[in-house]
């Protein structure tokens, strides 16, 4: 999947379909160019309830946390 300067408005997100066999190994390259301190970058998880297995990373005050 490749998708190349989608912008959002605060609200918007964007989804993509599940990977198949993406727990045996997954390796992403991502860029941002974030324009404010906070929001999630990245939110993903096995269950929309966040119940099992996620993976967040998020920009808190400039500074990315995984």
């Amino acid at each position: 999947i490749q998708v190349k300067s989608p912008r959002f408005t605060g609200s918007s997100w964007l989804a993509f379909p599940p990977l198949k066999a993406a727990y045996k190994h997954i390796q992403l390259d991502l860029e941002f160019r974030p324009e404010a301190w906070n929001g999630i970058l990245l939110l993903t998880g096995e269950r929309d309830d966040l119940q099992g297995d996620f993976m967040a990373v998020i920009l808190h005050h400039g500074f990315i946390e995984f």
